[in-house]
């Protein structure tokens, strides 16, 4: 008996112990320097956005990053904060009853939710999300990203809006006081991203622009407020992230009983905060696992679902102790780091290393970045995260893709994205369920309908034949019955077939052992024939097998025909 595969086998380990080269670790190297270089600034643009501070999105990239390399299951995915996670963390740093407090416990739970998830072994059916519904509510995220960016590109102070409207209408009501200025600054930056991305791709277009616009700010004298300068993002520290435990500062020094008060805080919404944990690691699992198949498709390698889940895990269960933004991989520093010849979750360690050597060193100079310089990176973010090129592709597809595509857009830009997934998935399921019922048909045979092809056996007198087509489950239940009503009036037998039958669930069951209570009263035999394997175990599961007895199962049609043939003139 094959053993059980090995739950718990981070990638890491597998790639030192298959032979790693001094040359797998200068290609590492060299990946992971530019990937952290390219991390810095959507780090910290990130954590803007989501309502925190820039140091807060780089403590994630360090300390989530890290801990995903060591123990997740891909050899080139790459954490960090994420755009998908800034509507939501967005909201509850700006809503009541959360904050940035409630949003590290929730970040907390999600880990553990996660890690649960992955010792369960739900790795693969976190991938049964449909492509449409993914890509919807990828594009409505896009579009949530972006309205955050509105004012800091214009350079106005809107604030914090929890919605999409909302910020809309505040821009559009603070339209008079826009400045040109932030706004030549966020197009030079996005311009020289997508110029560099055409040019050389491998360089890293979001520093090398940010770099560019930050000196010729500092050059001109243009920082500071007001129409005719650029407001910049200011002091961050420049100390490696410490462990603390969140809300333990109370204003003079770390204490654990205001992290206490804060926790019993009457204040605290936790039913908010229980519901947001859930969809940051519903979201976050999704997130991750979609970004591993990207890479597994762009370098031929295959992650471990349940590994990676167990990493994302562990990732968010300390992270929170470091900063307060979830962690998940990103497929944009995923793939670049694809691209830059990465071996191994070495890269990815490098990477944190090298933001975290960034930090240190450089923190002084990283204040000087205007906020229309992030503004920029995020918008050529969220123009590739949208995934339009996609979108012509499904909507060709078929009508229930064509719906669920924008639905699933439209339900996470107004409604949240825990109603936009939970919506799409059933909906996906309902057409789902209508499309394997229009598949599975019965078509019906008979001694006098003249049906039968040259090699078919001809059939005896007074015996009716129903051959099944597909799947046999509750959406194509009711065909059963379409034959009780169809059925003559005193058949000698009825067969089934079910050579073309996959499985028969429960409901389909039921309907057969009404179709044969049906047959006794008439008087007829019910018979079904060519049941093998799969279709014969559910009818033995199912108590069928006994019920219609052993004797009237056959695994041949040409024994069922033989079998009503011998029954001899009417009705039994």
């Amino acid at each position: 008996m094959a053993s059980e595969p090995t739950l718990f086998r981070p990638a890491l380990l597998h790639c030192l112990r298959a032979g790693y080269t001094r040359k797998d670790l200068l290609a590492d190297i060299f990946a992971g320097l530019l990937v952290g270089v390219v991390a810095l600034p959507l780090s910290m643009g990130l954590a803007i956005a989501s309502g925190a501070t820039p140091e807060q999105g780089l403590y994630v990239a360090i300390i989530g990053g890290l801990l995903i390399s060591i123990f997740g299951g891909s050899r080139v995915q790459v954490g960090g904060p994420a755009g998908a996670f800034v509507g939501l963390c967005a909201a509850a740093a700006a809503g009541p009853g959360i904050g940035l407090f409630g949003l590290s416990i929730a970040t907390f739970l999600a880990g553990g939710m996660i890690l649960l998830m992955g010792l369960m072994r739900l790795g693969k059916a976190i991938t049964f999300i449909p492509v449409p519904v993914v890509i919807g509510f990828t594009t409505g995220i896009a579009i949530t990203i972006a309205s955050t960016q509105l004012a800091p590109m214009l350079g106005l102070t809107a604030g914090s809006q929890e919605h999409v409207t909302e910020r809309i209408r505040v821009v559009w009501e603070n339209r008079h006081a826009a400045s040109w200025l932030p706004l030549a600054a966020c197009a030079a930056t996005m311009a020289i991203i997508l110029g560099l991305r055409q040019w050389k791709p491998l360089l890293p277009g979001a520093i090398i622009s940010v770099t560019v616009v930050t000196v010729i700010s500092v050059a001109l004298g243009l920082e500071g407020t007001g129409p005719d300068h650029l407001a910049t993002i200011g002091a961050i520290p420049s100390s490696p992230p410490l462990p603390h435990l969140p809300g333990m500062y109370d204003g003079q020094g770390w204490s654990f009983g205001a992290w206490w008060a804060r926790l019993s805080d009457p204040a605290m919404e936790w039913e908010k905060i229980m519901t947001l944990a859930g969809t940051i690691a519903l979201l976050g699992s999704i997130e991750s696992l979609l970004s591993a198949v990207v890479a597994d498709g762009m370098c031929g390698d295959r992650h471990d679902s349940n590994t990676e889940l167990i990493g994302q895990g562990i990732a968010n269960l300390v992270v929170p102790f470091f900063g307060v933004l979830p962690a998940t991989g990103v497929i944009a520093r995923t793939s670049t780091n694809i691209r830059a010849g990465a071996r191994s979750p070495v890269a990815g360690i490098v990477h944190a290393l090298v933001v975290l050597l960034i930090l240190v060193a450089l923190a002084p100079l990283v204040k000087h970045i205007p906020d229309a310089c992030l503004a920029g990176v995020l918008l050529v973010v969220c123009w590739y995260m949208a995934e339009l090129r996609h979108w012509p592709h499904i909507l060709r597809a078929g009508r229930s893709d064509a719906f669920l595509l924008p639905l699933a857009a439209g339900l996470t830009v107004f409604a949240g994205l825990p109603i936009a997934v939970f919506t799409g998935v059933v909906l996906a399921m309902f057409f789902f369920v209508r499309r394997m019922s229009e598949a599975t048909q019965i078509e019906r045979r008979s001694a006098d309908s003249g049906e039968e092809s040259e090699r078919a056996p001809e059939l005896p007198p007074g015996v009716e034949v129903y051959d099944v087509r597909g799947p046999f489950f509750f959406g194509a239940a009711t065909l059963i019955r379409d034959i009780d009503s169809q059925m003559g009036r005193a058949p000698r037998a009825l067969i089934l077939r079910l050579r073309n039958v996959p499985f028969i669930d429960a409901t389909a069951a039921f309907s057969l052992r009404e179709l044969n209570a049906s047959c006794r009263k008439r008087g007829a035999q019910f018979l079904l024939s060519d049941c093998h394997t799969r279709p014969l175990a559910d009818l033995e599961r199912h108590g069928l097998l006994a019920e219609v007895g052993e004797d009237h199962v056959f695994g041949s049609y040409e024994g069922a025909l033989a079998h009503a043939a011998a029954l001899g003139g009417g009705a039994t």
